[in-house]
């Protein structure tokens, strides 16, 4: 295991109105890998993914324990800010959800709201490109964004994501939504982003997770199954249950 720890998740536990959905994880986020987080539906990947930069702040009834650490300091201390956290560590969600603006303005007015410095146009231009869409969209960056097919949207979404320069970005199911094709490239450009991003990634594709992931972690009904080296993962699983996981004898 290299030991560049990005995020520390300790003894974390997470419950809905007093209901259980994340169990007593501990769990390493290394830098500038890719982390896959799989199992099966209501284990706690979305519930474990949100808690990484607080998006679980905004469910109603959610009640945690247990220590996030993000590069050292606690994530919910009381002097954290969660709109810091939010800028640093990013996110994109299951289904492409671009504004209902321009493909330029999608991208230029999270940065312009937060005062970020630098030419709008070149950070539009940039981010377009680390989101392998440049190419396509250069022509009509002033149409709106909701005319682009789906998995251009969802690249759009990473172009946004990264205008923020985060250090981090959650990827909640990204190509769950999309064609093989779309799935395809958001595959390759995760491989590209990781050269500069740490990635987490939330996936009920276990290919996909194989195919991208340096990590993975399985977790089953809230509880941390399994974490190691994706290789190790789904070719000499340590335990019985992860062994029928990835193997499709689950159940």
């Amino acid at each position: 295991m290299p030991d560049n720890i990005i995020l520390s998740i300790e003894d974390l536990s997470i419950s809905y109105s007093g209901e259980p959905a994340v169990r007593r994880v501990t769990l390493p986020i290394y830098e500038k890998k890719i982390t896959a987080i799989i199992g099966p539906s209501g284990c706690g990947k979305s519930t474990l993914l949100r808690s990484l930069n607080r998006m679980n702040d905004f469910i109603h009834g959610v009640t945690q324990t247990g220590r996030i650490d993000f590069q050292n300091a606690d994530l919910y201390a009381q002097d954290t800010d969660p709109v810091e956290v939010r800028l640093r560590i990013g996110m994109v969600f299951q289904r492409p959800n671009p504004f209902p603006k321009s493909i330029h303005r999608n991208i230029a007015w999270a940065p312009g709201i937060n005062g970020m410095a630098g030419s709008v146009d070149e950070r539009v231009e940039k981010t377009l490109r680390q989101a392998a869409l440049w190419e396509e969209v250069k022509d009509r960056l002033h149409d709106n964004a909701l005319n682009l097919s789906g998995g251009q949207q969802q690249r759009l979404c990473i172009a946004r994501v990264l205008a923020m320069e985060p250090e981090i970005i959650l990827m909640d199911e990204p190509c769950s939504a999309l064609d093989p094709m779309s799935t395809a490239r958001i595959e390759d450009l995760l491989f590209e982003l990781k050269e500069n991003y740490t990635i987490v990634i939330v996936t009920h594709n276990m290919q996909q997770a194989a195919r991208v992931s340096d990590f993975t972690a399985f977790l089953e009904n809230g509880l941390l199954v399994e974490y190691g080296d994706t290789d190790q993962v789904f070719t000499r699983p340590a335990n019985m249950r992860t062994e029928e996981y990835v193997t499709g004898r689950f159940g």
